[in-house]
């Protein structure tokens, strides 16, 4: 997570079910983020936003949503890669020590469950905040879903030239495993 994020969230009133409470931030990763072996940049910042409501005298919801402009490189081919984000997360903050077993919510009612050592009338949400960012980075950018990538052989980008390395003889280790081909009758 990085330094100085301070993402902190007033509480509705206790025992007030109907009330909520919202904010909003825009936050900003000038050197970008580093994720599963991916750079990715966020040249327009992250926008934040969390309204708080109470479930039960103990159990905070929290919605958390975000939204941002990606780029990196494509996983394939290595071009400059550009996807927009956005959802909304929900997470159940309860304060430590409770059975969160005996409470009528969890996390198959689609919150995440937080525990924290005190519920009083602020929350700090940086580490949900940063959790709901990796959630939704992609496994694997890249700059089209039938993106062909680079050429094992000569490296060239196979979206836009055909290289002559496709007649040339696949990596002799790999033969053993035509054996396990099934010929063209489907049948061996």
């Amino acid at each position: 997570m990085p330094k100085g994020w301070s993402f902190i969230l007033d509480l509705p009133r206790r025992q007030d079910f109907e009330a909520t409470t919202e904010k909003s931030w825009d936050a900003t990763l000038p050197d970008g983020l580093t994720f599963e072996g991916q750079h990715f940049s966020l040249p327009q910042g992250l926008s934040v936003n969390a309204c708080a409501r109470w479930v039960e005298d103990s159990l905070l919801s929290v919605k958390i949503s975000l939204a941002s402009h990606i780029v990196g490189e494509c996983a394939r081919c290595l071009s400059r890669s550009e996807l927009a984000i956005s959802d909304d997360l929900m997470y159940l903050y309860f304060s430590r020590g409770l059975d969160f077993e005996d409470t009528e919510l969890g996390s198959d009612d689609g919150f995440m469950p937080v525990e924290v050592d005190f519920l009083g009338r602020t929350l700090s949400i940086a580490e949900q905040v940063w959790e709901s960012l990796i959630v939704l980075l992609p496994a694997r950018l890249l700059c089209r879903e039938d993106c062909a990538g680079l050429c094992p052989n000569c490296g060239f980008d196979l979206n836009k030239v055909t290289c002559s390395c496709a007649s040339v003889a696949r990596d002799q280790r790999l033969n053993v495993l035509s054996e396990f081909l099934i010929p063209e009758g489907g049948k061996e």
